[in-house]
């Protein structure tokens, strides 16, 4: 037994995998999180990214076409229809495995010392199926210990993430945690789930310091003229595009005081919007050739910039609402129209912690009445909803600005009961938790 999560993982016979899979920013940043915030002392790690075209064509062809665009959104929403198309989906992904297992093989041979034990990290449910399914192929043939840790990237309980053959499945929440292990017994799913607040980055949730953070207040602060920040990153599929156009030009507008930088990536479908932006003389372009590229120009504007606002889908970046605004990324996040149920119920996170205003709430705000009831509730918020339209967006925007919405906000500070079984999921330090749970099966 190991005396520390420390020792654990800087044992010389231990090799740690990351194992991603390029579809979807998401599953790239909690691996870049979880990467980054390993103990100085632990073994070098290793990345695995997926060499098998089928999980990216399979996201690929489920996000464009729309018929089975459309069977997925009845699949989320049908408990039987998921099941049959998780039963199916699985099965496909557990007999293409012959390119990981030789990637798997490769690698454990490349090893200057042979290890006798290997965590491997995966935050991909594809990528996670296919290793389960060659774990125990090669415990045999390399005379290993191979542990399989999952790591879930929403708040949604698809069934899709409930992996045989993991020895423990990472989710945000207890409420995913009962319906995936309602699901795990269904199908004799042995692997633990275990709540563990969600990985952020530990390079960007640094906190400021005093000068920094007062300039991120005066940058919210109706009465001061200095310029809000702002930072927008377009997803990896490209979404809302045309309301980022419309509603950063309508925002300058009306105050030319916001400033804009917006992160993207170089492919077919982001060429109008990019040449559109670029004509903007108020915004900032980093532009990247990759997914990684784009995490990484991502974190560049936060070390770069002192950014006030963000504006984002309610997919992973909603978690970083954990954080308290004196951390480096930690923006107030103004969420878009959620698409999809992942970002719903990403969205219902935030409300089960009061961190968004209730629905009757956010519906009264859009009124843009008399702010005076919201100021004082407004400590107690890290996020907001924007109207549909831009151009009720931009309004919404200006509002907060003006009437101080925006300032309170900045005076966030995290409520935490240890008594409380869901003070488990608004960890700040999800990072430096999942490596002390991780150690424990090793």
């Amino acid at each position: 037994m190991y005396k520390n999560p420390v020792e654990a993982l800087s044992d010389k016979s231990l090799l740690i995998i990351f194992a991603y899979a390029p579809a979807g920013l998401g599953h790239l940043r909690v691996t870049d999180a979880l990467y980054h915030g390993l103990p100085k002392e632990a073994t070098n790690p290793l990345l695995l990214g997926a060499q098998d075209t089928s999980i990216t064509y399979l996201h690929r062809v489920m996000s464009l076409n729309p018929i089975i665009s459309r069977l997925a959104d009845l699949a989320e929403t049908n408990n039987f229809f998921e099941t049959v198309t998780t039963n199916i989906y699985r099965k496909i992904l557990r007999s293409h495995t012959d390119v990981l297992y030789k990637q798997m093989l490769t690698i454990i041979d490349e090893i200057y010392t042979t290890p006798s034990k290997v965590l491997v990290v995966a935050t991909h449910f594809g990528l996670a199926h296919q290793l389960s399914a060659i774990k125990e192929k090669l415990e045999k043939e390399k005379n290993i210990k191979m542990i399989l840790a999952v790591q879930v990237t929403d708040d949604a309980p698809f069934y899709i993430w409930c992996v045989p053959g993991a020895d423990v499945i990472f989710v945000p929440s207890h409420k995913t945690k009962e319906k995936l292990e309602r699901y795990a017994k269904k199908i004799a799913c042995p692997a633990r789930i275990i709540v563990n607040p969600y990985p952020l980055n530990p390079d960007l949730n640094k906190p400021l310091n005093e000068s920094d953070f007062k300039e991120k207040i005066y940058q919210v602060d109706a009465d001061k003229n200095i310029s809000t920040q702002v930072i927008i990153p377009v997803s990896g599929a490209a979404v809302q595009t045309d309301f980022f156009l419309k509603l950063v030009s309508e925002l300058h507008t009306r105050s030319p005081r916001f400033i804009f930088h917006t992160v993207v990536k170089n492919a077919p479908f982001t060429k109008s919007f990019i040449d559109r932006m670029s004509n903007f003389d108020f915004t900032h372009l980093y532009i990247a050739a990759s997914d990684r590229k784009v995490i990484e120009n991502y974190e560049y504007v936060y070390n770069k910039n002192i950014i006030s606002l963000e504006v984002t889908k309610p997919s992973e970046q909603s978690f970083k609402a954990l954080l308290d605004c004196k951390s480096k990324s930690a923006s107030i996040l103004i969420f878009t129209k959620p698409v999809g149920r992942q970002e719903f119920d990403n969205l219902d996170f935030l409300k089960r912690h009061s961190l968004i205003p209730t629905p009757s709430e956010q519906k009264a705000l859009w009124k843009m009445g008399d702010p005076g009831e919201f100021l004082n509730k407004a400590k107690n918020w890290r996020g907001l909803l924007l109207p549909p339209h831009s151009s009720q967006a931009a309004d919404f925007i200006y509002w907060c600005l003006k009437t101080g919405i925006f300032e309170k906000m900045m005076s966030y500070k995290l409520k935490t009961n240890d008594k409380d079984e869901y003070s488990a999921e608004v960890s700040p330090d999800g990072v430096k938790l999942f490596w002390e749970k991780v150690s424990s099966f090793l």
